[in-house]
């Protein structure tokens, strides 16, 4: 214990003789250690926020969208082609649907008082759909919409409350979609994302008296009990394969479960994470070369010290062990400043896009601190192997005629 102890007492040396170069050492892994902390944190954060959205939406439905392709989906989504009630009869005949809902979704040009917007507003049959059916939408205060609630809307918190319009909307007050009069019957409780907040629901029939006929963005299958919902969805892409007279991988729609869809957008996000990542890990590569150059000016300073310490017995295994303890040091404490850092800025990344309306948790896993003070450990520690290897070769009679 106590040659531990000197080993440490050693090392620490570094820290107290030379503090400049040793900070500035430090500061190459510090900045490489807080990017990726910090940009794992947030790629986590949002792929389990988006995994918790998908789990509220439930298993026991289908998507399907216009677009082929891996990314079919998306593009349908957002694109301007789209499915149309031919489809929905397709869907709603096919075997294990329970019952098939087109929903349209679109931007129009909202109005209240006299101050006009583009909001985000979403059409669906009410005599298949309520609103409460939408993952995390709870009305909280009027009434669901009927099926005869022509030219009424549901509004988000954030119309209700003041932050889309400059003033409050409220259950009983009319906005205008395109020009057309809506009495609002509802407001929504905070689903906590502010695009989602900021959307208004209507029925079909009077989103295609008022825009037209759009066609629909997407098509919900509902999965009947007993049906595994993969299997539903092969029946689905074999029907309309068939309906529309397309070959197998060349279809022009996209047919997927709320779980593939989760693992694509989690795939997506993975890939991005991985490659930017990579590229802060850069800075780790150039943090464990400025440790290594330190190590071996270390070694050169003590070069001496080396010769009176193998003088009095100590082995080629000790010097190697002090060099590397303290080049693994370095990377350590870089590491937990590191971490701090990182945890900072990703905090500080989740609370900006919060207010810029995205909201998502910065997840800080256990592992990821762990981790990331065990990697830079290492690299602190090999990025000191070959400078403790030439101390450890000295002969002593060399180090201690050394100038």
């Amino acid at each position: 214990m106590a040659l531990l102890e000197d080993y440490f007492g050693f090392t620490f040396e570094t820290f107290t003789h030379r503090p400049t170069r040793s900070w500035l050492t430090i500061l190459g892994i510090l900045i490489g250690i807080a990017a990726v902390v910090s940009l794992i944190s947030v790629g986590q954060g949002l792929q389990d926020s988006i995994t918790r959205q998908f789990e509220a939406f439930g298993t026991d439905k289908v998507l399907i969208m216009q677009g082929g392709g891996q990314y079919g989906a998306a593009a349908g989504f957002v694109g301007n082609e789209r499915l149309d009630d031919h489809d929905v009869s397709v869907v709603e005949r096919t075997k294990g649907v329970e019952k098939a809902i087109g929903i349209e979704a679109t931007y129009a040009k909202v109005t209240y008082g006299s101050e006009p917007k583009y909001g985000h507003v979403f059409a669906f049959p009410l005599d298949k759909f309520m609103i409460t059916d939408f993952p995390s939408v709870t009305v909280a205060e009027g009434r669901e919409p009927k099926p005869s609630d022509n030219f009424k809307a549901v509004i988000g918190y954030e119309i209700a409350h003041g932050n889309f319009f400059k003033k409050e909307v409220k259950v009983g007050d009319t906005i205008k979609i395109a020009d057309t009069e809506f009495e609002v019957i509802a407001t929504l409780t905070k689903i906590g994302n502010k695009a989602d907040d900021s959307q208004i629901y209507i029925s079909l029939d009077s989103a295609k008296a008022t825009l037209g006929d759009l066609g629909y963005s997407v098509i919900y299958g509902i999965v009947k009990n007993g049906f595994d919902t993969d299997d539903v969805a092969g029946y689905i892409k074999d029907r309309m394969r068939r309906d529309r007279n397309e070959k197998a991988g060349s279809e022009d729609f996209t047919v997927t479960t709320t779980a593939q869809l989760s693992a694509l957008v989690g795939n997506i996000i993975g890939v991005v994470q991985t490659i930017v990542i990579g590229i802060a890990s850069i800075s780790l590569v150039v943090g464990g070369v400025g440790i290594m150059n330190t190590m071996y000016t270390s070694v050169m300073e003590r070069t001496r010290e080396i010769g009176v310490m193998k003088a009095i017995g100590a082995k080629n295994s000790d010097i190697l062990l002090i060099f590397l303890i303290e080049s693994g040091l370095i990377g350590l404490v870089g590491g937990i400043i590191g971490v701090l850092l990182g945890v900072g800025f990703g905090s500080l990344v989740g609370l900006v896009t919060q207010q810029g309306g995205v909201s998502f948790g910065v997840s800080f896993p256990p592992w990821l601190t762990l981790g990331a003070l065990a990697f830079s450990f290492v690299v602190g520690s090999l990025s000191g192997a070959l400078p403790a290897l030439s101390a450890a070769r000295m002969k002593p009679a060399d180090a201690l005629r050394y100038e």
